[in-house]
């Protein structure tokens, strides 16, 4: 199996691999965590510490982007009145064309991931705060739906750069599993961090008189708030970001990047005496030969059905949670709402901070996720029963909603971090990561298309009853959770050599000075 890249490369020949996946599950488990706890005790302090400050820059990055998805909520406030912002379809399916637009920019995530594998890490980063920036200050003369949308269309673009590259720096600094583990299940506590942004957006938006040019651009003040935000981050990135992909200048200095192979067959007994004298960067995995692995493809696949009910699920959150449960909805209020849904993203990012990792060691990637995938279609379908049911009793009614919303979205952010460890596993090397990386973000195409979801809701409203519609909406995210949970039994946690990838695209040329004298290419 092919492990998540590394340093160091081994001398045995690329097409007898395959041969290599036979090895025990138990056995190939203990060699990869023997050698992943020798990697991390040969690392120097000043390099952990290092790692770790670099570490800390890419969350505060990933932050910049949590904020510009969150401030859809202040912009879609003001251009709709406080009784329609929950409580009818019409709502929904507008609330839904402005993630569509985002959602439908996020799709250039594939550009971006293949442009990092090439240009670096940090000048991609770079480029997506700052255009962020500009992106933040435009929005705030958006005064219709549709500016509105444009503008949150190439937000989404420029917020892909910074999922993607995120994600692959995230999988550069960490040295063991276990540690990735860990770095990926901080990300929905922060992006719930980034609700903060909205928070700040109303209260500046409420300290301006309403006059002139506030109230003629009613999203301005809000989004100068956001800009702001963004910007000192996109500053801060600038100054202090350093780049993670190993271009061929770079000394490697670390002891851990010597190859104790080579060392073994092509040196003394008293002293190495081998040196790199040309490095020879492996050419990065093309986004064709990607897609002719199947186990990304079923990965992909999967994930994008668990993205498309999730979005539906949040999509049509304001209508089924107001909506009475004698009509099918939860019977939430629509000013506890907003609240409701904070403090469970809140419960859902830390229970997964301290779960994920821990399960993720003891069932592994693979059981646990198809055992999430498994839960979504029964969650779906249990709701409406179970509220329905308790309808007589008012105080049962709010504790079956709430933890129903909890265990979503619990189980949404948990699968998502499964997902992102499982597509961090499918390359062999840095210099493909940020494809494959990229191609995740293929799954936002799925989130747009909860945008039809809610139109067909909308525009069939008016013929079936309240109630119609609303199982029909349940049963419609059950039967989307069904086919993601079985092609989850389809999922592997690792690609193969010849079955996935052809022996030749994982080729690694370097030539060595042994003794002074130049040797032929490994």
């Amino acid at each position: 199996m092919l492990g998540f890249h590394r340093r160091t490369r081994s001398l045995i020949p690329v097409k007898e691999l395959a041969k290599y996946d036979k090895i025990p599950l138990n056995e190939e488990e203990e060699m990869e965590v023997g050698r992943d706890e020798l990697e991390t005790d040969m690392l120097p302090s000043a390099s952990i510490k290092s790692r770790r400050r670099q570490l800390m820059l890419v969350y505060i990055v990933f932050l910049a982007e949590a904020i510009m998805a969150s401030s859809l909520q202040p912009q879609l406030q003001m251009l709709i009145s406080d009784d329609d912002y929950c409580g009818n379809l019409s709502t929904s399916y507008l609330r839904s064309i402005l993630d569509c637009g985002y959602a439908f920019g996020g799709t250039v995530g594939i550009f971006w991931g293949f442009l990092s594998d090439r240009i670096g890490r940090r000048r991609v980063t770079l480029t997506g705060l700052w255009t962020m920036f500009i992106c933040c200050m435009s929005m705030g003369f958006a005064t219709d739906l549709i500016s509105c949308t444009i503008f949150r269309f190439f937000a989404g673009m420029a917020s892909s750069a910074i999922v993607v590259t995120s994600l692959t720096m995230i999988g550069d600094l960490s040295v063991t599993p276990a540690e990735r583990a860990t770095n990926v299940a901080r990300l929905p506590l922060i992006a719930l961090c980034g609700s903060i942004g909205p928070i700040i957006q109303n209260l500046v938006s409420g300290t301006f008189d309403v006059s002139s040019i506030w109230e003629r651009f009613p999203t301005l003040a809000s989004q100068i708030a956001c800009g702001s935000l963004v910007l000192l981050i996109a500053i801060t990135a600038t100054i202090m970001l350093q780049e993670t992909l190993p271009f061929e200048d770079h000394q490697q200095k670390d002891i851990m990047d010597m190859d104790c192979e080579k060392a073994a067959f092509l040196s003394t007994h008293e002293e190495p005496s081998i040196s790199v004298v040309d490095f020879v960067r492996p050419d990065p995995i093309s986004v064709d030969q990607f897609l002719q692995s199947p186990s990304l493809l079923v990965l992909l696949a999967s994930f994008s059905l668990l993205s498309l009910h999730s979005s539906t699920f949040d999509v049509l959150l304001p209508h089924l949670g107001h909506s009475s449960t004698r009509h099918g909805g939860m019977g939430i209020p629509c000013s506890w709402l907003g609240l409701l849904v904070l403090i469970v993203r809140g419960i859902s990012g830390v229970a997964i901070l301290y779960g994920i990792p821990r399960a993720v060691q003891k069932f592994g990637l693979l059981k646990l996720y198809r055992s999430t995938s498994l839960l979504f279609p029964a969650i779906y379908a249990i709701t409406p029963i179970l509220a329905l049911a308790a309808a007589c009793s008012h105080g049962f009614v709010p504790i079956i909603s709430t933890a129903s919303i909890l265990i979503k979205h619990t189980l949404t952010g948990g699968a998502t971090v499964l997902v992102i460890l499982l597509v961090l596993n499918t390359t062999p090397d840095a210099f493909s990561a940020g494809t494959v990386v990229g191609m995740m973000q293929v799954t936002s195409l799925f989130k747009a298309l909860a945008v039809a979801v809610s139109g067909a809701s909308f525009y069939l409203s008016n013929d079936f009853s309240v109630v119609t519609t609303n199982f029909a909406l349940w049963t419609c995210l059950t039967l989307f959770g069904v086919v993601g949970a079985a092609l989850a039994w389809f999922v592997r946690d690792h690609p193969s050599v010849e079955r996935d990838f052809p022996s030749e695209v994982l080729c690694w040329e370097t030539c060595f000075d042994a003794d002074s004298e130049k040797t032929g290419e490994v």
